[in-house]
């Protein structure tokens, strides 16, 4: 199929996100931790790092932690007195993230000069290009695809869903299969990932019967904004652009949905949950479209990075809730994990958030379960290529995107 959705962006970078677009600082030097965790106790101590201005806990067991330079000897000396075993993983962040944005400036200079206009994944896709492909699905499929602008940001960027059905891209007639992906801005592989299962269920539909007998609604960038600025001023940003403050801008959408939501005071943190739960137009028009096929949702997929984990609610207490059929979701988590290795993907762990991670209040799986009455609700926390956490390769996106498409399936076919 052709794809004449491109658009050409080229990368910079800002330090914390609170800056304006004109404010593009690096992140040279700045180094990335990987820590052993050998007790709760070290963990309570680790967490204490967590809403320092140059901390970034990279992965939801903050067991990896990218430093400012300022900080790192700080910070060395606190593991050292505490007696915590770690290494530096990438002593400098912004080599990684160089290396990505001339990839990506390569890619796209030999794709122009090809003259050809293919649909790939072998870079990146910006917002542009995946909105400009999802309508061209929907021209292109019409008795399978329909596309729908689901809300609008702050910015003023159109969220957009994707629904996939034999019944002539309507959904609701047999059980849906709702997928989120992009939620947190900085995670591309796992956008790249949702966009990969819409790319084979539609363009070779003809393979997918067994995955068909389900209707599919998928939002493959749930944070419009965040995903541009992760693409170009801040390849770390992770909340949405909503200004919280006069000095801090964001809401953590996965923090913000209201099932045991929880207000949290630091507006310039990560995980800053909003003033009220739904109070961003992102969680909101998810929200919309969860109700409208409500309980008939059968499976509830948030795809995440990094970390090789398949993860189930409740997320929000420990000692963690599990929960109704928690034998079943671990049943169909391992399922899941085994058809991945099985196509040589790494090993996911299967389990419940809290336990083998932390708490976590006014998350999307929680909610999904706990308010929709979702049969089946997850989290997951797709590999981020060895060291590299939320910036995978390039290099790396197909092998990501088909091992994870057996989840996908699995799932589906099971649940």
């Amino acid at each position: 199929m052709n794809f004449n959705g491109a658009v050409v962006v080229l990368l910079t970078l800002a330090v914390f996100g609170q800056s304006s677009f004109a404010e593009q600082v690096s992140y040279r030097d700045y180094k990335v931790y990987s820590i052993n965790m050998d007790s709760a106790a070290k963990n309570t101590l680790l967490k204490r790092w967590q809403d320092v201005k140059g901390v970034d806990f990279w992965d939801r067991a903050g067991y990896r932690v990218m430093i400012h330079p300022s900080l790192q000897a700080t910070f060395e000396r606190f593991l050292s007195l505490n007696k915590f075993t770690y290494d530096r993983i990438i002593e400098d962040v912004e080599a990684t993230i160089e290396a990505e944005r001339q990839y990506d400036q390569e890619y796209r200079r030999r794709k122009a000069a090809s003259g050809r206009a293919t649909v790939d994944f072998e870079h990146f896709w910006t917002n542009a290009e995946i909105n400009s492909y999802l309508d061209e699905l929907a021209q292109t499929f019409p008795n399978l695809v329909s596309v729908e602008t689901i809300g609008t940001t702050h910015e003023g960027r159109p969220i957009k869903s994707i629904t996939i059905s034999t019944n002539n891209g309507v959904a609701g007639t047999k059980p849906v299969v709702f997928i989120d992906g992009g939620i947190h801005a900085r995670e591309w592989a796992g956008v790249m990932s949702v966009v990969y299962l819409i790319h084979e269920l539609v363009e070779h539909s003809s393979s997918y019967a067994d995955m068909l007998n389900k209707d599919w609604v998928i939002v493959p960038v749930a944070n419009p904004d965040g995903y541009e600025f992760s693409h170009t001023n801040n390849r770390m940003w992770r909340k949405n652009r909503f200004p919280a403050t006069i000095l801090c801008t964001g809401i953590d959408l996965n923090r913000n949905w209201d099932y045991m939501w929880v207000f949290t005071s630091n507006a310039c943190s990560d995980s800053y949950a909003g003033t009220t739960a739904f109070s961003e137009p992102e969680t909101q028009a998810l929200n919309r479209v969860m109700q409208r096929y409500g309980s008939n949702i059968a499976l509830y997929l948030a795809v995440h990075t990094y970390g090789d984990m398949i993860l189930y609610p409740y997320g929000y207490a420990w000692p963690f809730v599990p929960v109704a059929n928690q034998a079943a979701h671990i049943a169909l988590g391992v399922q899941a994990r085994d058809a991945v290795t099985a196509v040589g993907g790494p090993q996911y762990i299967v389990g419940n958030s809290a336990e083998i991670l932390y708490t976590a209040n006014g998350c999307s799986d929680d909610y999904a379960a706990g308010v929709i009455g979702t049969q089946y609700a997850y989290t997951l926390e797709l590999t981020g290529g060895g060291s590299n956490g939320f910036d995978l390769p390039a290099s790396q996106i197909a092998a990501v995107a088909t091992q994870t498409f057996q989840i996908y399936r699995t799932m589906a076919n099971n649940s």
